[in-house]
């Protein structure tokens, strides 16, 4: 339970655990193995509930090390005192009894807690200024600051006790919330400049583990209880919960882990009304429950923006294929629909859905094989960092099941998000509040890149947008060129993707300036900088971190590289690679890569470790992109296949080879195709249904086809006020459903159409149409862009349960989907459930193609 707080000596946990007959009475205590430099503190802290600071309490702990030099303290808050660099209530720390018997157990014991407090406040005034207001102080914490100099500490903790405490009152936090003048005087700050913090979406995790990782907070979608409420607290993490909350203020003493009251998620402006009433409620709230108020719209952002204190803004998930170039476009439009530029988080999926998995599952079910266990990686990294660029104060990491679950793919999941976390807190400073600038230009290799300044650092995210399929590919051997603007003429870069700070030459060129990347990585990161004691101050930060972001990437691309290999074994056995190939001579060397990182960085070059690392992880990359043109999809049709929005899906189709023979497609004969003439749509069963009326004219008919004698169903949309309509949902104004079609659980079905989408003037990101089905869902959905041309697109879907299948054509923003043919098939076994045939592209009715990209 105790957690590593603070520490300017690069503090590493080797080992952190609960051993059963280690303490001092031979019973259960926490046992700790941590490597330090040089430095002063490596502090490790236990929350309590919020305790008046009084002369009577006694804090005790039973504490052995190798060395001596630990101090345990109690830490105050001082709620009325802000500390500008953090914008949270100032901090002191009071006692500092010292370990003295190396070796033994010894009981560190502090009392006169009052007294040493009056002697810390002087210390706090001369820092904040005579006028600081250090009213009704509290203690919330015991600390043990365990540095003994450097090298490696083992140490224990046992019998941790608080005697004669007196916990902060109710009626005492109501009164300091009625000193204020106003609402905004009293709700904290729940995301100040400085700091992006990082929630996830709460499935269960233990919070001890999630603090761990990296995670700063919680999002939860139900009312905290008091268990949650106490575990956040000793954990040290922050929550995001529904307003529910406020009703229960035996609760009260329990809220310091709640920083924001949410109001609720996928907002729509049918909901407005009822979030205005609950956002005034809460803004009356007494001083002890006040919070500022988040909330998740969908659409109507400048409304919701006007009812709470910070948006939560969802990016559509990986599986939709948008271009990067377009999920920041679609991103920033949103922003720029509020008006002004808000404080905001930002929601990222950080793996599959439950509709992703069920389908999976189902696929595998009915063809017996292994359901996929690997749903890739890479694209969450790359999404994450790309909405960096627009500065968010926070990230929510969406989540549909435990990260602890003990899944293959929970387990990958986990190991991203601490990933991803380091990355943001190395980073944070200048990303929260930095001012980003234009992109900039990149030449040679498919990257995309931002610059954000924050004082005297600047920051260069740069992406990559190349991929295959679902697959995405760094540099693949070529040279990033970024074009630097005049503006940054004079300016010092260092790349530290390589886990080093390493000073980059500028090229001139007739243009201006370049700096060239040689085998550029998944995600380029670049310092700008004069300032000497800046720079050295974040080569500090790097250093501290860079061993634990090494570790975390070999983890990753380890289990992707075994997955790969083992898919293409698969391939040899089925007949359809040979030892011959070249992925084969590409998995060597990146194992090879692989097996000498590892040793290197045993040696402790970091840097040179990661170089090999990183050559690893494209070789694994572009092996998994041979494999996936092994299987040589159709490019004839746009195609949705469950499979193919998991990137190392290769081994659901080799598993399906053995059975290609033993069924077929049969076509469900009572499926009307309602575009031949407007009788046969009144008794179809096709419906259907319009959106926001107030912004656009929306109509449904058959029309002419372009060939004579034939007709088409036109759904088309037109904005009233002549300004374009919005993308993604809040752009959706008309959606055509098909008849239902009886089905039962376990079905494989396949769903075939031909579309066209038209629309007027230039295509706008995340505009277009959307076709899903009501067992996928439209997360799953079939993204087309409106291009003017005819689309032949296909299917394929397990059936969850024994409800009816309907497919919905959905048009986003302004423009015509045209509707040509539609049908349905199921797959018939013969001797054994199978769904989809051997891919053979000799045969005309190749199942499975390519989505597009």
């Amino acid at each position: 339970m105790w957690q590593l707080d603070r520490e300017d000596c690069g503090a590493q946990i080797i080992t952190h655990q609960r051993i059963a007959a280690g303490g001092r009475d031979a019973g259960p205590c926490e046992s700790l193995s941590i490597q330090t430099g040089s430095g002063t503190r490596a502090e490790f802290i236990y929350r309590i509930v919020p305790t008046e600071v009084i002369n009577e309490l006694v804090a005790s702990v039973w504490y052995w090390a190798q060395r001596p030099g630990a101090r345990l303290s109690l830490r105050v808050r001082f709620p009325f005192a802000l500390d500008p660099r953090t914008g949270q209530p100032a901090i002191a720390r009071i006692g500092n009894v010292e370990y003295t018997q190396p070796g033994q157990w010894q009981q560190l014991s502090l009392t006169n807690a009052y007294q040493q407090l009056v002697v810390q406040q002087a210390v706090v005034r001369n820092a904040l200024g005579r006028e600081v207001d250090l009213r009704q102080p509290y203690i919330d914490a015991v600390t043990i600051n365990t540095y003994a100099g450097p090298g490696t500490e083992n140490l224990r903790i046992d019998d941790l006790r608080i005697d004669r405490a007196l916990p902060v009152q109710l009626n005492r936090l109501e009164n300091r919330g009625a000193i204020a003048s106003s609402a905004s005087d009293t709700t904290r700050p729940a995301f100040p400049g400085g700091v992006v913090k990082r929630f996830l979406e709460y499935n269960g995790e233990s919070l001890p583990w999630l603090k761990a990782n990296g995670f700063t907070g919680i999002l939860l979608q139900r009312v905290p209880d008091a268990a949650i409420l106490r575990d956040a607290n000793q954990a040290g993490l922050e929550i995001i919960a529904p307003y529910a909350t406020v009703d229960r203020k035996d609760l009260a003493n329990l809220l310091a882990p709640v920083i924001a009251w949410n109001l609720g998620d996928a907002l729509l402006e049918k909901d407005l009304p009822r979030s205005v009433d609950i956002a005034g409620r809460l803004r009356r709230l007494p001083g002890v429950m006040r919070r500022e108020l988040v909330a998740f719209p969908i659409e109507s952002h400048r409304q919701y923006r006007s009812v709470s204190d910070c948006l939560a803004i969802d990016l559509p998930p990986p599986v939709r294929g948008l271009t990067p170039a377009e999920e920041t476009a679609w991103q920033a439009e949103a922003i720029a629909l509020t008006g002004h530029s808000p404080r905001f988080l930002t929601a990222i999926a950080s793996g599959p859905s439950r509709a992703l998995r069920d389908q999976i599952e189902g696929l595998a079910a009915c063809t017996d094989t292994t359901p996929i266990d690997d749903y890739g990686w890479h694209a969450t990294w790359l999404q994450t960092m790309r909405a960096l660029e627009t500065s968010p104060r926070g990230i929510v990491f969406r989540s549909s099941g435990a990260l602890d679950s003990g899944r293959a793919e929970d387990f990958q999941r986990a190991n991203v998000l601490r990933l991803i976390n380091r990355y943001i807190a190395l980073t944070q400073t200048i990303i929260s509040t930095g001012a980003a600038t234009a992109e900039l230009a990149c030449y040679d290799a498919a990257y995309r890149a931002r610059y954000l300044r924050n004082g005297n650092l600047g920051l260069i995210i740069a992406t990559s947008t190349s991929s295959v399929g679902t697959m995405p590919h760094a540099g693949n051997g070529k040279v990033l060129r970024i074009a630097i603007p005049p503006t940054l003429r004079g300016q010092q870069i260092f790349r530290f993707s390589g886990m080093q700070l390493e000073r980059l030459k500028l090229d001139a060129t007739p243009g201006g300036s370049t700096v060239d990347v040689v085998a550029p990585d998944f995600v380029e990161l670049f310092i700008v900088s004069n300032d000497s004691a800046a720079t050295a101050r974040f080569d500090r930060q790097l250093h501290q971190t860079s061993s634990q972001i090494g570790f975390d990437r070999w983890q990753l691309v380890r289990e992707s590289l075994m997955r790969t290999t083992r898919d293409w074994d698969a391939m040899r056995q089925y007949g359809m690679a040979t030892p011959a190939d070249p992925a084969y001579a590409i998995l060597r060397q990146a194992n090879q890569a692989l097996d000498e990182s590892a040793r290197v960085h045993q040696s402790g070059d970091v840097a040179s470790a990661f170089r090999l690392l990183r050559r690893a992880d494209a070789w694994d990359i572009q092996a998994t992109g041979q494999l996936i043109d092994a299987l040589a999809f159709d490019q004839d049709r746009l195609v949705s296949h469950p499979a193919l929005n998991a990137p190392n899906s290769a081994s659901l189709y080799i598993g399906m080879l053995p059975q290609s023979n033993r069924g077929q497609w049969k076509q469900e004969s009572a499926v009307l195709n309602p575009f031949e003439n407007p009788q046969l749509w009144e008794r179809s069963g096709w419906t259907h249904d319009r959106r926001r009326e107030d912004l656009a004219q929306s109509d449904v008919q058959i029309t002419e086809h372009e060939e004579p004698g034939k007709t088409v169903l036109s759904l088309s949309v037109r904005s009233l006020s002549g300004q374009p309509l919005p993308g993604g949902y809040a752009g959706t104004m008309l959606r055509g459903r098909s008849q239902a079609i009886p089905c039962k659980q376990g079905d494989c079905v396949r769903i075939d159409a031909r579309i066209r989408i038209r629309t007027h003037g230039p295509v706008r990101p995340h505009r277009g149409a959307l076709i899903y089905d009501s067992f996928a869902g439209s997360e799953l959905g079939l993204f087309v862009r409106p291009d003017n041309r005819w689309h032949n697109i296909r299917m394929y879907r397990a059936a969850t349960n024994d409800q009816p299948l309907q497919a919905t054509f959905e048009l986003i923003g302004e423009g015509e989907l045209q509707l040509e043919q539609f049908s349905v098939a199921k797959w018939v076994p013969k001797s054994a459930a199978l769904p989809i045939r051997p891919l053979n592209v000799e045969r005309s009715d190749t199942l499975i193609s390519e989505p597009a990209r």
